[in-house]
């Protein structure tokens, strides 16, 4: 009686299923994926030569936003100056370093942003700036 040797192939590792699979999951996550806009308050903000970009991404009341209308608005609720200042210093008094960012629209009155300012500085609020897109001309302010 003779027996003979059964030749077997190698075994190997079938990748394709793996492959399937990631795929799957990427088109999943490219599908899902949210892509936030900033859908806030369309401003114009002034331009300035000397503007520096911040790196700080503040938290809490971190943005006032003074239209051109004169309203002045803390997230995406309008407010009256005393109800900015009791929300800045309840703000402040939880983080006094804590930076604060106005952005008065291009066609805002200036006297309603330098009151917005003097309630920041009155509450004790450190690191106030104001925001403005830097200027691509040197010499022509609008």
């Amino acid at each position: 009686m003779r027996f003979g040797f059964i030749r077997r192939k190698p075994p190997r590792i079938d990748i394709s299923p793996l492959i399937d699979v990631v795929f799957q999951l990427l088109l999943f996550y490219a599908v899902t994926t949210q892509f936030v806009a900033d859908e806030r308050l369309l401003l114009q903000l002034p331009e300035a030569r000397t503007a520096e970009q911040t790196t700080v991404r503040p938290v809490e009341v971190s943005e006032i936003l003074v239209t051109a209308q004169g309203e002045i608005l803390l997230g995406e609720v309008a407010v009256t100056l005393e109800e900015l200042e009791a929300s800045l210093r309840r703000s402040v008094s939880t983080n006094p370093d804590q930076p604060l960012t106005i952005r008065g629209d291009r066609g805002a009155d200036y006297g309603t942003v330098i009151r917005v300012l003097d309630v920041a500085r009155e509450v004790g609020a450190r690191g106030v700036n104001l925001a403005v897109v830097r200027s691509s001309t040197p010499d022509a302010p609008e």
